[in-house]
């Protein structure tokens, strides 16, 4: 006798709200970085200036250093900068500037005096301006030549026993001169001015200021190569000037404004990302090397950059924030001074770097020694791997799925018009017809300024993308306008000798679709890394409205674990309001990720358009007969068990995007590898290393092939396929 047995599926939560929780989890557990304070101390040493009148600049000239300030104070070193002595004043004005070259040594006040020294022994020689005027900057271009700027668009120049004054029209305030020999010169000034000479001051062009500066005051500059200029403004922001051999452009003719990357507060690690300035007032800048800079700012503000400017270090300042600096100058790379108010002086040989405090070279041999020195950094690289996996497979998945349904949409030409009469359709395609010509006519310009020429046309997207998407979208509304306009209600195939041709079966979704993956599938991951990030910089493209919608005004009194996910603000007294996490707060990261989904949506597509493909067709028919639209049936009937049937390839590809993460590195993002790679240049243990590296994406690949097979069991539908089990 037998017993009907009856099995009833044990109730489970729907696919969609399980994924919706895995995919929180994931996300809160990205967003959690730890962090570890480290013990720095200043390499700034304070020294004795004897002295408590304000510094205002300093000098070296013949192997000692001069240090000026008000009252006409003037200092002496001979031991670069340790000790100092004070040396009797021909004057007892306020000396703002100074400068040393050519065998001599010049100071100004700022109402017109100018004192002049041609070695050591000699006396003060009284050059000053015959007339009281205001002084902003003064520059040497030889042992008795001086350029001086002033306001209103004052310069002045001394030669041969006699001054000049040039009048250029402009009536901005000029701030600052440079020159870097006794032909080329610069000068900055209010309103973003930039003139340039090349002919020793005697005529001067002006230069077109970057985007963003025109209407700044640039307070400073230093013309310090036939290769590099750096000029600073007011409000904290960097210009640069810099030479093109290849293009045959001289220095100074082109500027840019510096993008900061990061500031660094004194004594911290842990810096502000992407700040539009150094929210400092700014006194003074030193060129030190071809990208080594440093700078003396308001508030015993010191600073230094070794990139060029785009990451900057603050420094500490044994003397506190109550000092203003007002000028710094460095002997040798590593040996200076900096000068501010109230007679301070401070002298370094390490650049002002900050020291760590008890620092010491581990054996990193010991490979205890290794990890406890090196794990901060893996796990830092463990958890942003960790992020942009997971926002990857969430974005890869929606992309993925979104494409295949795209890709099986029965929806061709002949389902959208077959409903109306062969006339309406005509009508339809003249219209269409004219805008296919007219996207081609307004594409044609911009192809023909390229000079491009035979072959070189495969570089047209790149070159004109615009032209290039006008004549895509041309192509595809005049194929469609001619189409309709040949309609006779009968949808006939084309025949042209053996080859048929059924336009009527195109199917636009499918189309899109398809050059979608193409293009994804066809092209080397490494590639679109670098295109998306560097060519279309979709990190600040998505970054900057985000940073609109999700400001720090909006989210200040209503932020919550949501908003987090994309923006999170500091709301301590020290840095109120300052960006400090979620999704929009490295640009790197948002390249990264969208890189990974973007090339992940594609294969998945392809992935899930074949789960798709193997549910039988009367299922489809089914739903259709019952009532539901297409995308209702997909939703429902289709979908569900697709998902199903794709889990095990599915997975596979989401391991692949795990390991093709390290491809992140490329673009500057802190994945494991490149801390590896840092570890590495720091610690010279490969093995090490790398096997760490190696573990920890076994640990990331293993935990989600692990889960990935949990929920296949629990998702197999039952007596499809062989499992191989019960």
């Amino acid at each position: 006798m037998f017993e009907r047995v009856t099995r009833s599926p044990r109730p489970r939560a729907p696919l969609v709200s399980r994924a919706i929780i895995i995919a929180m989890l994931m996300v809160f557990v990205a967003l959690v970085s730890p962090s570890q304070a480290r013990d720095f101390e200043s390499s700034w040493v304070v020294v004795e200036s004897g002295t408590s009148e304000d510094l205002l600049t300093a000098v070296d000239f013949e192997n000692q250093v001069w240090a000026f300030g008000t009252g006409g104070v003037m200092l002496n070193s001979s031991d670069n900068g340790i000790t100092w002595e004070s040396v009797e004043s021909p004057t007892n004005y306020d000396i703002h500037h100074s400068d040393s070259g050519f065998g001599s040594l010049v100071v100004a006040d700022d109402s017109g005096l100018f004192l002049l020294k041609q070695n050591l022994e000699s006396e003060w020689l009284d050059i000053s301006l015959p007339e009281v005027s205001q002084v902003n900057g003064i520059s040497l271009l030889g042992d008795q030549s001086v350029v001086a700027v002033g306001d209103g668009g004052a310069i002045f120049r001394y030669s041969e026993g006699v001054w000049e004054s040039f009048s250029l029209a402009i009536e901005v305030d000029l701030m600052a001169v440079s020159f870097y020999d006794d032909k080329s010169g610069v000068i900055v000034g209010s309103s973003g001015t930039i003139l340039l000479s090349d002919d020793g001051g005697l005529t001067w062009d002006y230069r077109e200021a970057p985007e963003g500066a025109g209407d700044t005051e640039i307070i400073a500059v230093e013309y310090y190569s036939i290769s590099r200029i750096y000029a600073i403004t007011g409000d904290g922001r960097i210009l640069m000037s810099a030479n093109n051999v290849a293009q045959g452009i001289e220095v100074g003719y082109i500027w840019v404004l510096i993008d900061f990357e990061r500031h660094y507060p004194p004594g911290s690690d842990e810096p502000l990302l992407d700040p539009s300035d150094l929210d400092v007032e700014l006194t003074s800048v030193q060129v030190v090397t071809t990208t080594k800079l440093m700078m003396t700012g308001a508030g015993g503000y010191l600073s230094i950059s070794t990139n060029g400017g785009s990451i900057v270090s603050q420094q500490i300042n044994p003397l506190g924030s109550d000092t203003d600096f007002n000028h710094i100058h460095m002997l040798t790379g590593f040996v200076g001074i900096a000068v501010g108010d109230d007679g301070a002086i401070l002298w370094t040989d390490n650049a002002g770097v900050d020291d760590q405090v008890g620092f010491s070279v581990p054996d990193y041999e010991n490979f205890g020694v290794f990890v406890d020195e090196t794990k901060e950094m893996f796990l830092g690289g463990f958890i942003a791997t960790v992020k942009i996996v997971a926002f990857g497979i969430i974005l890869g998945f929606f992309l993925g799925v979104t494409l295949a349904m795209c890709k099986t949409s029965p929806t061709s030409l002949k389902y959208l018009v077959e409903r109306f009469q062969p006339m309406q359709v005509k009508a339809a395609g003249v219209p269409i017809l004219f805008a296919g010509l007219y996207m081609f006519n307004t594409a044609m310009p911009g192809t023909r300024g390229l000079g491009l020429q035979g072959i070189e046309y495969i570089f047209l997207p790149v070159g004109a993308p615009e032209s290039f998407a006008r004549i895509l979208l041309g192509i595809a509304l005049t194929f469609v306008g001619l189409l309709f306009l040949s309609n006779n209600g009968k949808f006939s195939k084309i025949k042209i000798r053996s080859f048929t041709l059924n336009p009527w079966r195109v199917r636009p979704l499918n189309t899109i679709a398809t050059v979608y993956t193409d293009f994804f599938r066809n092209t080397p991951l490494i590639v679109q890394f670098l295109f998306l990030h560097f060519g279309l910089e979709l990190g600040s493209m998505i970054k900057t409205p985000g940073l609109e919608y999700f400001s720090f005004e909006r989210l200040e009194q209503e932020h919550n674990f949501i908003t987090d996910i994309f923006a999170t603000y500091d709301h301590s007294e020290d840095n109120y309001g300052t960006l400090i996490g979620g999704l929009f707060y490295d640009t790197a990261f948002i390249s990264a990720f969208c890189a990974l989904g973007f090339n992940s949506g594609a294969y998945q597509c392809e992935t899930i358009r074949g789960a798709i493909q193997a549910i039988p067709s009367a299922q489809m028919e089914a739903g259709r007969s019952i009532g539901l639209t297409y995308l209702q049936t997909m939703r429902r009937i289709i979908m569900p068990q697709a998902i199903r049937i794709c889990i095990p390839p599915m997975g596979n590809e989401m391991v692949n995007l795990v390991l093709n993460s390290s491809l992140a590195m490329i673009i500057g993002y802190s994945e494991i590898t490149r801390q590896g790679k840092l570890i590495v240049a720091t610690t010279f243990q490969y093995a090490y290393a790398w096997g760490m590296v190696l573990i920890s994406y076994f640990v990331v690949t293993w935990t989600l092939a692990v889960f990935l097979r949990w929920m296949e069991e629990k998702t197999r539908i039952p007596g499809l396929g062989i499992s191989g089990g019960d």
